[in-house]
């Protein structure tokens, strides 16, 4: 059945050791799962809490493997500090998918990429195996990992599976997007679910700090497509709907396992962009026409005056979505991709001015590809001040740099952390109820040593580099988004 997308052969990918290319690490599993005091290098701050992360941490199960780097099962990690010393531990989300293959010795479900590799009759259907890959949140006393169109795992504090959790008791059927957002001025968390059909629309339920419903809101949706994120404002929802289109006929391709979501998106920027803003509560949503423009992740929005500022990264292609041949698909099999020689994730902004003509657009910085944006918890949903984000350039599927964006004025800087190095996501040490964090932490994948570490930044002292880094005793596969929670 030559029209199924199986998984590679995990045969077919080098042991790290011996792997050459210099990212391998990112896309190797670890299937160990540990907990060990860490040597550190430098001076660590007076930091006292703990950095979780997440991300596919099992790209290959017996003689399967995925066939692109944004699938796989999904691996917390936590960094706990106190005292000046660091312990690192992570586990597997033990979905019924993971325990199921784990028996099994292979991959035997559907996700997002690639159809399993057991009977037809577990890839029939529309409906994508959770993995609890994509985000993780510590809220209320609780610890949730979250997968895009699922409902949450939750942990106890040793990072045992405790179960699948719907949240809101009155509205149990809803299936949450991965990103959740954080909203500073109202102390809330807003979790996302994405109804499709006929009447699309986007229900929004927003928890308070102590994990009660605060609010519920549904906003109506001029059309049906895929996206990753949202903004949130201290008086608006918005929405991206970028031409990220599932057709029926790719639908029914779907639901007869003859295709994944990943391989049926297709984006049309004929079609262009549309804005929905919706004032939260009372009032009706706007739909804007926008440039076509693909989003992966925002940076930050806020309410200026009686302007909407929408911040995040854009580029002008589809994400390597629907296309076998794209990046995406290609690194996972060893290959070195042939990017763009122009860059194309750009940072962006939107502003909506009510009633004065069109959204405008401004390319906030130009000279790489960004992506994995950050702000302080305390500013979400607030004018900011700074923004930090990887950065790769053109041609480059890793990020070596580090960069910090000025929101004001609209300026970068950027720490090489060296080209055998590559970071991910960083993550500002704070909460939304403490005061702007000081330092950052990021976790990078060293090639010479095979070897993945964190690295603390002093945010007032940026391009001075690490004041910390926090050693590893092996590499860890690529991590998508991280969460700092505060210690008592």
């Amino acid at each position: 059945m030559a029209w199924r997308k199986l998984p590679l052969s995990a045969a077919d990918w080098p042991a790290l050791e011996r792997n050459p290319a210099p990212w391998a690490g990112l896309l190797s599993s670890l299937p160990d799962e540990m907990d060990y005091r860490c040597e550190i290098e430098g001076r660590l701050p007076d930091l006292n809490g703990s950095l979780y992360r997440i991300g596919p941490g099992l790209y290959d199960r017996g003689p399967d493997r995925k066939r692109m780097m944004l699938d796989g099962d999904g691996m917390v990690q936590v960094l706990d500090l106190a005292d000046g010393t660091a312990r690192f531990r992570n586990r597997f989300v033990r979905t019924a998918k993971y325990v199921a293959e784990e028996k099994a010795g292979r991959f035997i479900y559907p996700t997002f990429s690639t159809h399993g590799s057991g009977p037809l009759r577990h890839n029939l259907g529309i409906n994508i195996v959770n993995q609890a890959n994509t985000t993780v949140i510590e809220w209320a006393g609780r610890i949730f990992a979250f997968d895009e169109g699922q409902r949450p795992h939750e942990l106890d504090r040793q990072l045992e599976t405790l179960g699948e959790r719907s949240l809101d008791a009155e509205q149990q059927k809803l299936r949450y997007w991965a990103h959740w957002k954080l909203d500073a001025a109202r102390q809330r968390l807003h979790l996302l679910s994405m109804v499709a059909g006929p009447k699309p629309a986007a229900h929004v339920v927003s928890l308070d700090l102590s994990g009660k419903i605060a609010e519920r809101q549904v906003i109506p949706l001029p059309r049906s497509v895929y996206i990753h994120d949202w903004f949130v404002t201290g008086g608006h929802f918005a929405f991206l709907l970028h031409p990220a289109f599932i057709s029926l006929p790719r639908i029914l391709k779907i639901a007869a396992g003859r295709e994944t979501f990943a391989h049926a998106i297709q984006w049309r920027p004929e079609k262009g962009s549309l804005l929905t803003v919706a004032p939260r509560g009372e009032g009706e949503a706007r739909n804007l026409e926008v440039d076509p423009c693909w989003m992966w992740h925002t940076i930050n929005a806020f309410d200026e005056g009686p302007d909407i500022v929408l911040d995040f990264i854009g580029g002008e292609m589809g994400g390597g979505l629907g296309d076998e041949t794209s990046p995406l698909f290609e690194i996972m099999q060893g290959k070195e991709p042939a990017l763009p020689p122009e860059p194309i994730n750009l940072p962006r902004r939107l502003r909506v001015r009510p009633g004065r003509g069109p959204v405008e657009e401004t390319i906030l910085a130009k000279d790489a590809n960004f992506e994995l944006p950050c702000v302080s918890a305390t500013e979400r949903g607030l004018p900011y001040g700074q923004a930090y984000m990887i950065q790769a350039g053109a041609g480059a599927v890793f990020a070596h740099n580090l960069c910090e964006l000025d929101a004001h004025s609209l300026t970068s800087r950027s720490y090489d952390f060296g080209p055998n190095a590559f970071c991910s996501e960083p993550v500002i040490c704070d909460a939304l109820d403490g005061e702007n964090g000081r330092y950052l932490i990021t976790q990078i994948y060293d090639d010479l040593s095979k070897r993945s570490h964190f690295a603390v930044m002093d945010r007032r002292d940026f391009m001075a580099g690490p004041v910390a880094r926090i050693h590893l005793r092996h590499h860890v596969p690529l991590s998508f988004h991280g969460y700092w929670s505060p210690g008592p």
